[in-house]
């Protein structure tokens, strides 16, 4: 897979305490799932997980992908463990990014389902002096 976003999640009560570091993953296939890195093994992964690079990643767990925000709409969520193995491999020419873009008109209508995260088309005008 390509990591091809990651952030680091503040804690509610204190924005300074990260809780946990969450990243998007694309496969060969264009296919997006969102995976999450919990604050009690977030050292283990700082150095390994890199937004941009490939890896390949074993021994991990699946969770149901619910919530009012996701950034995917794939039906789960990959969960890092302690045992988790992730492996830096080659660019093995997976998409650069996975994003699906949406119209600022399907927005105004409510045409989305607004608990997966949308990006926005924009026309640039080009304004001339």
């Amino acid at each position: 897979v390509r990591i091809i976003r990651l952030w680091e999640v503040p804690n509610y009560n204190n924005p300074n305490v990260v809780d946990s570091i969450e990243l998007v993953l694309v496969d060969e296939k264009g296919s997006r799932i969102q995976a999450s890195i919990r604050k009690t093994i977030m050292q283990r992964f700082s150095n390994t997980v890199k937004e941009g690079s490939c890896c390949i990643i074993a021994k991990f767990g699946l969770i149901s992908n619910i919530g009012k925000h996701k950034a995917t709409n794939h039906s789960y969520k990959l969960n890092f463990f302690f045992k988790t193995v992730v492996k830096e491999c080659e660019d093995v020419q997976l998409p650069l990014h996975g994003l699906n873009f949406t119209s600022f008109a399907q927005i105004l209508k409510n045409e989305i389902d607004d608990s997966v995260l949308v990006g926005m088309k924009f026309k640039y005008l080009k304004s001339e002096y």
